[in-house]
């Protein structure tokens, strides 16, 4: 989830509904950035609370622009610390870590500031880094995938296959980025018309092809960008798809 009040209105009653009428399993939910600072203890005390209550996790993300990392980690810990009524808290933490193309003052010392003291605010709860997808130009570049692996239990890149064949894209992937962390894809379920010269949004086709990649090539999950721009084709090509329960071995990837 992007903009809250545009994700079902903003009811947090018909977002769980629709998560579990998804077979959904966890909600991401953008909670701040550089610029705003932690901005969404409203949105989380409608939401979390009804999200624990029929299992489904809740990940806050943001948005660091890491001019000032450590005012960026005060930001992303005072989220971490927000608590609801009962005493429900974030179950994680995911930082977008994007690249001067951005605005982002990307480095290896500024992410290894940033994401050590997320590290610390999160204690034993999950972090993970939504990251580039591994092109060679990211790669064998100098996006800092190894510094990021540092701090982090997981990497969520942002498979957005536009033009390109979903399986492609899915398993070099999967394949770059699990030498360095376990690997939670997510893909794409928006128009990229102004990205990629792509006219329409995935297929239901497309999006059950990439499950079953990120299932086959041992992703500990796959997630979607973004609720508030996805079909009811999509809704239901998820749906229709069962994720196991319990994390699968990793298999090798043919292809």
């Amino acid at each position: 989830m992007w903009q809250f009040d545009q994700t079902e209105g903003g009811n947090a009653a018909a977002i769980v509904r629709g998560a579990i009428d998804a077979g959904l399993r966890q909600l991401w939910v953008r909670v701040g950035s550089s610029r705003y600072g932690f901005y969404a203890a409203a949105d989380l005390y409608a939401l979390v609370g009804r999200a624990h209550a029929v299992g489904l996790s809740v990940i806050g993300w943001g948005f660091p622009y890491l001019y000032d990392p450590l005012g960026d980690a005060r930001w992303t810990a005072r989220a971490l610390a927000w608590r609801g009524p009962n005493g429900d808290r974030l179950d994680g933490f995911s930082a977008d870590i994007e690249k001067s193309t951005e605005g982002v003052a990307l480095s290896k010392r500024r992410i290894a500031v940033y994401l050590g003291a997320v590290r610390r605010a999160a204690g034993d709860r999950l972090v993970v880094a939504t990251v580039y997808r591994p092109t060679d130009l990211n790669w064998y570049g100098d996006y800092p995938y190894r510094t990021i692996a540092r701090y982090v239990d997981a990497f969520a890149p942002m498979v957005y296959w536009g033009c390109n064949p979903p399986r492609i894209v899915a398993v070099q992937a999967l394949q770059r980025l699990s030498t360095l962390r376990p690997v939670h894809l997510i893909g794409q379920a928006y128009n990229m018309a102004d990205e990629s010269g792509r006219t329409a949004p995935p297929s239901p086709r497309e999006i059950d092809l990439f499950l079953r990649v990120g299932r086959r090539g041992g992703a500990l999950g796959v997630s979607f960008w973004d609720w508030q721009e996805i079909t009811a084709g999509e809704w239901k090509a998820m749906a229709a798809y069962s994720w196991p329960t319990l994390t699968l071995s990793s298999r090798p990837i043919r292809g």
